[in-house]
């Protein structure tokens, strides 16, 4: 499908003239938790799309090719610094560069607080495919050409996550959205109010994409009454996150070009960007719809027990898994000289000898869950590197994460790393309390677990990959370098 015939879908034709007529009107509560991204936290009412962006509060730092400081917060300050990083990734990837690309790209990460998509981009550039395939990603994405949404398929589309739709955007000069799940989770809830308003039948035609917030903050519209499910990002494919990011760009486009909104941002594509970042400010914690559920008394039950539910289902329990022996088992897997996928690796493992008891198809696939580009990203590594993987302690970790040096470890705002994260949780438990009872009692009083059984499965994967990496010692006690990975790290916000 391309632009125009995606555009002139009724439903979609009504829904931009909806947002057209309610985001001038709509008041918004923004309640900001004091964190790393927003120190002191933000209380704010604000009326209008077109408001928010005085708003805006992202704490981000990244070094330029100088290896200084590039520091914002503000939308005027994140305006200069993303201006930045896109001249320099630009130049880089026209000029076929890639050692800058893949630099310009890390910072890019940096500024974003995410890092899932480092190997990949490390082993692309090693391979010099980096600029060759950003540059036909940027074709497929590009909001005012004659590109077709099938295009982007599983073949074109190798990877997509948080960072990479940073990337993307940046790349981009036609004000394609950054698509995280701040903005997901603000526009699927735009277009739940707006389906409660439509006269129009049928299923919901656009079924926004989002995912789960680190902390307690709700992300998915089915929180709410009568709000629709947002698909989440775990259960798309790769292409079909890329493919909503198109969608959004071409409804924020619609939109804008029928309204004066952000007109003083300057042209099309800055005012795109000035409208996703309101989006992302909303997607925060949807939550600051709530003025607009109050009138319905129906509405309070489910506005009160939103934050409950939304964390249960998105708190930091894993898919439980032995991780050590996995790794193995994927190391012999790849020695045999296999197609390196997880369909491949999933087949191998249900007949492989070295498993006294037979795994179910599901176990076997759960036994992938620290393979994701949201945890390792293993998929594809090159041997060098996987057996250092495998190998484990300090180098084994900055393996893993495709760094040199081993940097802080840094909590960003999506739930992802949660492997690590489960280090981090596993290791305070056991400095907390020396019972497991007590343990448990802490894991389920801060919120990181919501049942006896998934404490244990949290703490059973962060104690083997604590011990794996040498975060954890055989008590499972922080180590130094537990200390030195995960020093200034709350997960309190």
């Amino acid at each position: 499908m391309k632009r125009e015939q995606f555009l002139a879908q009724p439903e979609v034709e009504s829904f931009i003239a909806w947002l057209a007529t309610n985001l001038p009107a709509l008041t918004f509560k923004l309640r900001f938790k004091s964190s790393k991204f927003v120190p002191g936290g933000l209380t704010a009412d604000v009326q209008g799309i077109e408001k928010i962006l005085e708003q805006y509060r992202w704490k981000a730092s990244w070094q330029d090719t100088n290896q200084s400081s590039v520091d914002s917060q503000t939308w005027a300050e994140t305006q200069r610094s993303l201006g930045q990083l896109r001249e320099w990734l630009t130049s880089a990837v026209n000029l076929g560069d890639e050692q800058q690309a893949l630099q310009a790209c890390l910072q890019i990460l940096r500024w974003g607080g995410v890092r899932g998509a480092i190997p990949f981009l490390h082993r692309l550039a090693a391979k010099g495919e980096l600029s060759s395939y950003l540059r036909k990603m940027a074709g497929l994405m590009s909001l005012d050409g004659d590109n077709d949404l099938n295009d982007l398929d599983a073949i074109s589309v190798e990877r997509f996550d948080a960072g990479l739709t940073k990337i993307h955007a940046l790349l981009d000069a036609s004000g394609s959205p950054i698509y995280d799940s701040r903005v997901g989770a603000a526009i699927g809830m735009l277009y739940s109010l707006f389906r409660q308003q439509w006269t129009g039948s049928g299923e919901p035609l656009l079924a926004f994409p989002s995912g789960g917030a680190r902390g307690s903050q709700i992300r998915n519209p089915e929180a709410f009454l009568n709000g629709l499910a947002a698909p989440q990002f775990s259960a798309i494919d790769y292409a079909e996150w890329a493919r909503w990011q198109v969608r959004l760009g071409w409804i924020i486009r619609a939109l804008l070009e029928r309204t004066g909104w952000f007109a003083e941002q300057g042209a099309l594509p800055a005012r795109c960007h000035a409208f996703e970042a309101s989006l992302f400010m909303l997607g925060y914690d949807l939550r600051c719809f709530g003025v607009m559920l109050a009138s319905d008394p129906k509405a309070a039950g489910p506005v009160m027990s939103a934050q409950k539910s939304e964390r249960d289902g998105t708190g930091w329990v894993p898919t439980g898994h032995p991780f050590s022996r996995v790794l193995k088992d994927y190391l012999a897997f790849r020695h045999r000289g296999s197609l390196d996928n997880k369909a491949s690796f999933v087949a191998w493992l249900l007949t492989n000898p070295r498993n006294e008891n037979p795994l179910t198809r599901a176990t076997a696939q759960g036994y992938c869950f620290a393979f994701s580009i949201d945890e390792f990203d293993l998929f594809g590594r090159p041997l060098e590197e996987l057996e250092r993987i495998v190998d484990g302690g300090k180098d084994g970790l900055c393996a893993a994460l495709a760094t040199e040096t081993l940097e802080p470890f840094t909590l960003g705002d999506e739930r992802a790393s949660v492997c690590l994260v489960d280090v981090l949780i596993t290791g305070n438990a056991y400095l907390r309390a020396t019972t497991e009872k007590e343990r448990i009692d802490y894991l389920l009083s801060a919120g990181y677990a919501g049942t006896e059984n998934s404490s244990k499965t949290l703490m059973a994967l962060g104690r083997n990959v604590g011990k794996h990496f040498g975060l954890l010692d055989a008590k499972h006690l922080p180590t130094t370098l537990f200390e030195q990975f995960f020093r200034d790290c709350s997960l309190d916000a």
